[in-house]
């Protein structure tokens, strides 16, 4: 069974079509973050981040726990609990006009996904929300969606986690897949940890990391889920595909289970500079002597224009990652191949 997987996507829609046109798998893991941009024009998306940054500042000097679409609508239908102020009632009005712009060109890039699903796709294909994207379950997409579902797929069974504890400016946040993970008390509160140890699949496809492995954020240190970790430090899966953090990619195996981020296959400005894209990870199950499945081979992939260059080939059949690094594809390489494997630490040996 060949698995083509890429991660936070993030409105390259040509690149997909390329892909998708160009490959064949059996079955194509699409993870968020799927979009970037809830407006065409950069203006409006400026307008629409200034005015839920100011909601998100209101609420919190408020002391309200709500999210700015729904401090908007209160401030429009009870404009005497905010001194009946015109100004206020002005910007209310034009966020929740820009909330209502911003879903339907979000509903309507998925539906174009979708098409390009159907026409250019020779395999099952299903998606996975990040904290770009709304739930996926108002849109085109919804049956693809792995958010909290599952599937089986020759014979293994899938499970997702979709979302990342951070809110992103510039989406439409009443919309956007609530991500229930926090600790209080000292005692931690996991849905992931209980949606896995509830499903227990063979293969895990989540947003965020699981802390520890392809987490790591520059001058910040490990963002990854505690829960998805600790399910992982009692349970071994086969396979546990992520991405969220471009920034820390590559194969590493613990306990019989590989840990899998190929970096983001759309570019994307961030605070560390320009982050290219067309990363990607072909990835080979077969299944064993006793019938189990097994990951053969993972290629780390990278589309260039109009074709896929193979940029390093990792063998797990032994059990323990092994990288043949394509030297003649090197110039092609957007991330540091030097660095691909990792121990069962999920540090740069």
């Amino acid at each position: 069974m060949k698995i083509v997987y890429l991660t936070d996507i993030h409105d390259a829609l040509k690149e997909l079509r390329v892909l998708l046109s160009t490959t064949e798998a059996d079955l194509y893991l699409l993870s968020g973050d799927i979009l970037y941009k809830a407006f065409y024009d950069d203006d409006k998306v400026y307008e629409f981040v200034c005015l839920q940054e100011d909601f998100w500042s209101l609420a919190r000097n408020l002391k309200k726990k709500i999210v700015p679409f729904d401090l908007a609508s209160d401030i429009l239908r009870f404009p005497e609990n905010y001194d009946n102020d015109d100004k206020l009632q002005k910007k209310a009005t034009e966020y929740r006009q820009l909330f209502e712009k911003a879903t339907k060109n979000m509903k309507d890039k998925y539906e174009t996904i979708e098409g390009l699903i159907q026409k250019f796709s020779n395999a099952e294909s299903v998606m996975l929300p990040g904290n770009y994207d709304i739930d996926l379950r108002y849109t085109a997409l919804r049956d693809r969606d792995m958010h909290q579902h599952e599937k089986t797929i020759s014979g293994m069974k899938f499970a997702g986690y979709g979302g990342a504890p951070i809110a992103t400016s510039g989406i439409p946040e009443k919309l956007a897949v609530g991500y229930h993970e926090k600790t209080k008390d000292g005692q931690l509160f996991s849905e992931p940890q209980d949606y896995f140890e509830e499903q227990n699949p063979d293969v895990l496809l989540v947003h965020n990391p699981a802390y520890g492995f392809f987490d790591r954020v520059p001058g910040i240190g490990h963002v990854g889920s505690q829960g998805t970790r600790n399910y992982l430090d009692q349970y071994s899966p086969l396979l546990i595909v992520s991405g969220h953090v471009h920034e820390d990619y590559g194969v590493a195996m613990r306990n019989g289970t590989v840990f899998l981020n190929p970096s983001n296959f759309g570019g994307v400005d961030s605070p560390y500079g320009w982050q290219a894209g067309g990363a990607y990870a072909e990835v080979y199950v077969e299944k064993d002597a006793q019938g189990a499945p097994k990951i053969q081979t993972i290629n780390i992939m990278r589309l260039v224009e109009d074709r896929s260059v193979t940029l390093a080939e990792i063998d797990l059949s032994d059990g323990q990652p092994r990288q043949t690094t394509v030297e003649e594809n090197r110039e092609h390489a957007h991330i540091d191949l030097d660095v691909l494997v990792r121990d069962s630490s999920g540090a740069v040996p």
